[in-house]
C-alpha cells in the first residue's frame, strides 16, 4: 500500500507572502502511495534575525514534526491525515557572531521521517535574502521589468521539440509580489534545450533539485541574467547553456555535475568568480572563453582535461592552480590571458596543447614539469613579460612558435631530451642572451632564434645535423658562433644579419651553404668553408661589408648570384676551376677587389658578375668561358685592359661598359662574338680593341661591333 506526502514552501522571510498552492488532485488519484516532492531533504538558509517559514502539506497518514533546537518553534507539532496542512517555523533571532544550523524531523504514522534542515547566519555575517528549496514543478524567477517571461515558443521548426522539454507541461506563468512562478504538470528534470533562448529580460533564475541537466543554449543570450543558483542536482550543464549571459556576476557549480559543456558560459563578460564542483571531470571546449571580467577559477582535483579555449581570452584572470589531476592542458586553453602573472603546471600533466598560454603578456615565469613530453606550437608565444623558463628532461620536441616574441625572455634551459627545435620556436626573444643546443637536438627549425637581438653566444650541440632557414636571422649581438662537424645543412638566411658576428668556420660536413646565409653580416672579417661545400648559394655573404679575404674551396660547383656582392671590403678572390658558373652580381659592388682569378672550368660570366667592382685593375677570362653576361664588367672604372678568349661566343650588354680607365681589349675570337649593346661605350679616351689580323673587317661589319669601328685593330695573337 503507497501513501501520499508532499511537502511545500508556502512564504519565507520576516514579512508573509501569498501563499504557493500546488495542483495535486490530478496526481492523488485517490492512491495510498508516497511522493517526497524534495527528495529526502528540504533546506532554507536564512538571515540572523527572526523568521518564520511557513509550509503546507498533504498527506494520507498522521504527522508529527519535532525538533531538537530551542530556536525553532514549531505550530502546530502534530496531526491527522488531510489537504491543507499549515505548519509554521518560526526560527529566533541569532545573537552570536556565528552561523548555526537547525532541524526539524517530519515523522509519518508508519514511522517514515523527513527532514527539513534551516541555516541561520550570525549576526552581521549574512544574506538578508531567504534561501529555500524551490518546488520540484517550478521555476522561480525575476525579470528586469516586472513582466511574464515566457520560455522560448520554437518559432524555428528545427528547435521546437528541444525547447519543450522539461519533463513536464506548463500549467500556468505569474508575476506577483516581484517573482514569477513558473507552474508545471509534473516535476521538473531539465531546463531544456534552448529553453530561455534570449529571454534578454530575465534578471534571476531558480529551480528545483528535481532537475539534472541544463540543456544547450537554454539561457543563450539572458542578456540581464545576473544570478543563477544551480541545484546539486544537476549532472550536466549543455553545449553553450549560458552563453553571452553578459551581466552575469558570479557561478557556483555544484558538487553533482560532471561535465560543463563547451561554451557553457562563454562571453559572460561580467562574470568575476566561478566555483567548479569537485564533481567535474570535463570542462567543455570555450567553457569560459572570453568572460574578461574573470578574475579566478577553482579548478577541482576532479578535472582531468582542460579543454581547447576553456579560458580563452578571460583578460582579467591574474592566476590559476591546475590540480595534479590533469593531464591534458588543451589548445588556446589560456590564450589571451593578459592578466595572468602565475602558473603552476603539475607533474600530472604530459601535454601543452597548441596557443594554450598564447598572449599571456603579464607570465613572468614559467616551469614545464618532467612529466611533459610535447609542447605545442605558440604554446607560450607574445608572454611578452616571460624572463625565464624551466623546460623539464621529459619534453622531445619544442614545437613551432613555442616561445615567439617573448621579448623579456633572458635565460632558457633546453634539456637533454629535445630532439627538436621548431618553426620560430624562441624567434623575437629580444633579451635572450645566450643560449646552450644540447646534443640531443638534432634540427634547429627553420627561424627558431629570428630576431634574438641580444643574443651574444651560442652553443650548438654535437648532434644537430639541421640548421634551417632563418634559424639565427637578425641575432645582431651574436659574436661567434661554433658549428659543430655534424651539420650537413646550413639553411637559408640561417645568419643573415647577425651584424656583430666577426669569424665563421663552415665544416667539411656541410654541402650547401643557403640562400643569404650569411647576408649583411657586416662585422665578418674572414671566412674559412669546408672542403665538402659543393654550392654558395644565392646572396650567400652578400653585404658583408668586412669581409677582406674568402677561399673557396675545388669542391664548389656553384656560386650563386649575390653571393658576394656588396662585400666591400674584399681585395682578391680566386675562383677554383671546379666551379662551372658565375653567377648574376656574384661580385657586384665589391668596390677593394682589385685582383681575379677565375678558374678553367667556368663557362658562364653572369650578368653584373662584377659591375661596381670600381678597383679591380686586371682579370683574367680562362679559355672555357663561353658567355660574358649583360653588365658583367659594367663600372670597372680602374680596370685597365682586358683579354677575351677565343672560347667566347657571347657577349652582353653594357658588358664592359663605363671602364673608364680600359684602354687596352683584346679579343681572340676569329669569328667575332655575338656583342651586345653598349658594349664598350664610356670607356678611356683613345682605347683600341685588338682582333685577330685575318677578322678585322669581320668584326667592322659585325652588329654591335661596328659601333666601335674605328677602335678596331688587327693583332698577331
Amino acid at each position: 500500500m503507497k501513501r501520499l506526502f508532499t511537502l511545500l514552501l508556502l512564504s519565507f522571510a520576516a514579512l508573509s507572502c501569498e501563499m504557493i498552492d500546488e495542483k495535486l488532485d490530478d496526481l492523488l488519484d485517490k492512491r495510498d502511495w508516497v511522493v517526497f516532492a524534495e527528495g529526502t531533504e528540504l533546506t532554507a538558509n536564512v538571515p540572523s534575525k527572526q523568521t518564520v517559514l511557513n509550509y503546507k502539506f498533504e498527506s494520507t497518514l498522521d504527522w508529527e514534526v519535532k525538533t531538537g533546537d530551542e530556536w525553532l518553534e514549531i505550530d502546530p507539532t502534530s496531526g491527522k491525515a488531510g489537504k491543507d496542512i499549515k505548519i509554521q517555523i518560526k526560527v529566533a533571532k541569532n545573537k552570536e557572531k556565528t552561523s548555526r544550523t537547525g532541524y526539524a524531523d517530519l515523522t509519518l504514522s508508519n514511522d517514515e521521517s523527513y527532514r527539513i534542515t534551516i541555516n541561520q547566519a550570525g549576526e552581521g555575517d549574512e544574506n538578508e535574502d531567504v534561501v529555500v528549496d524551490i518546488p520540484n514543478n517550478q521555476i522561480w524567477y525575476t525579470s528586469i521589468d516586472g513582466k511574464i517571461v515566457e520560455p522560448y515558443s520554437g518559432e524555428y521548426n528545427e528547435y521546437a521539440e528541444a525547447i519543450t522539454t522539461f519533463g513536464g507541461n506548463i500549467l500556468s506563468n505569474t508575476y506577483a509580489d516581484g517573482k514569477g512562478v513558473i507552474e508545471f504538470d509534473a516535476p521538473i528534470t531539465m531546463i531544456g534545450d534552448y529553453a530561455f533562448l534570449y529571454c534578454n529580460t530575465i534578471t534571476t533564475l531558480s529551480f528545483a533539485k528535481s532537475v539534472t541537466t541544463i540543456g544547450d543554449c537554454a539561457f543563450y543570450g539572458c542578456s540581464s541574467l545576473t544570478s543563477v543558483t544551480i541545484p546539486d542536482s544537476v549532472t550536466t550543464i549543455g553545449y553553450c547553456a549560458f552563453y553571452n549571459c553578459s551581466s552575469l556576476t558570479s557561478v557556483t557549480i555544484g558538487d553533482s555535475v560532471t561535465t560543463i559543456g563547451d561554451s557553457a558560459f562563454a562571453a559572460c563578460s561580467s562574470l568575476t568568480s566561478v566555483t567548479i564542483g569537485d564533481s567535474v571531470t570535463t570542462i567543455g571546449d570555450s567553457a569560459f572563453a572570453a568572460c574578461s571580467s574573470l578574475t579566478s577559477v577553482t579548478i577541482p582535483d576532479s578535472v582531468t582535461t582542460i579543454g581547447y579555449c576553456t579560458f580563452y581570452n578571460c583578460s582579467s584572470l591574474t592566476s590559476v592552480t591546475i590540480p595534479d589531476s590533469v593531464t591534458t592542458i588543451g589548445d588556446s586553453a589560456f590564450g589571451g590571458c593578459s592578466s595572468l602573472t602565475s602558473v603552476t603546471i603539475p607533474d600530472s600533466v604530459t601535454t601543452i596543447g597548441e596557443y594554450a598560454f598564447s598572449g599571456c603578456s603579464s607570465l613572468t615565469s614559467v616551469t614545464i614539469p618532467d612529466s611533459v613530453t610535447s609542447i605545442g606550437d605558440w604554446a607560450f608565444g607574445d608572454c611578452s613579460s616571460l624572463t625565464s623558463v624551466t623546460i623539464g628532461d621529459s619534453v622531445t620536441s619544442i614545437g613551432g612558435w613555442v616561445f615567439f616574441s617573448c621579448s623579456s625572455l633572458t635565460s632558457v634551459t633546453i634539456p637533454y631530451s629535445v630532439t627538436t627545435i621548431g618553426f620560430q620556436a624562441f624567434s623575437w626573444c629580444e633579451s635572450l642572451t645566450s643560449v646552450t643546443i644540447p646534443d640531443s637536438v638534432t634540427t634547429i627549425g627553420d627561424g627558431a632564434f629570428l630576431g634574438c637581438s641580444s643574443l651574444t653566444s651560442v652553443t650548438i650541440g654535437d648532434g644537430v645535423t639541421t640548421i634551417g632557414n632563418d634559424a639565427f636571422s637578425g641575432c645582431s649581438s651574436l659574436t661567434s658562433v661554433t658549428i659543430p662537424d655534424s651539420v650537413t645543412t646550413i639553411g637559408g638566411y640561417a645568419f643573415r644579419g647577425c651584424s656583430s658576428l666577426t669569424s665563421i668556420t663552415i665544416p667539411y660536413s656541410v654541402t650547401t651553404i643557403g640562400e643569404c646565409v650569411f647576408a649583411d653580416c657586416s662585422s665578418l672579417t674572414s671566412v674559412t668553408i669546408g672542403d665538402g661545400v659543393t654550392t654558395i648559394g644565392n646572396d650567400a655573404f652578400s653585404g658583408c661589408s668586412s669581409l677582406t679575404s674568402v677561399t673557396i674551396p675545388d669542391s664548389v660547383t656553384t656560386i650563386g648570384g649575390y653571393a658576394f656582392r656588396g662585400c666591400s671590403s674584399l681585395t682578391s678572390i680566386t675562383i677554383p676551376y671546379s666551379v662551372t658558373t658565375i653567377g648574376e652580381c656574384v661580385f657586384a659592388d665589391c668596390s677593394s677587389l682589385t685582383s681575379v682569378t677565375i678558374g678553367d672550368g667556368v663557362t658562364t660570366i653572369g650578368n653584373d658578375a662584377f659591375s661596381g667592382c670600381s678597383s679591380l685593375t686586371s682579370v683574367t677570362i680562362p679559355d672555357s668561358v663561353t658567355t660574358i653576361g649583360d653588365y658583367a664588367f659594367y663600372g670597372c672604372s680602374s680596370l685597365t685592359s682586358v683579354t677575351i678568349p677565343d672560347s667566347v661566343t657571347t657577349i652582353g650588354w653594357y658588358a664592359f661598359s663605363s671602364c673608364r680607365s680600359l684602354t687596352s681589349v683584346y679579343c681572340k675570337a676569329i669569328t667575332p662574338p655575338a656583342g651586345g649593346s653598349y658594349m664598350f661605350d664610356w670607356n678611356a679616351s683613345g682605347r683600341k680593341i685588338y682582333v685577330p689580323m685575318e677578322s678585322v673587317e669581320a668584326y667592322k661589319s659585325a652588329s654591335y661591333w661596328k659601333n666601335y669601328a674605328d677602335a678596331i685593330v688587327g693583332y698577331d695573337f
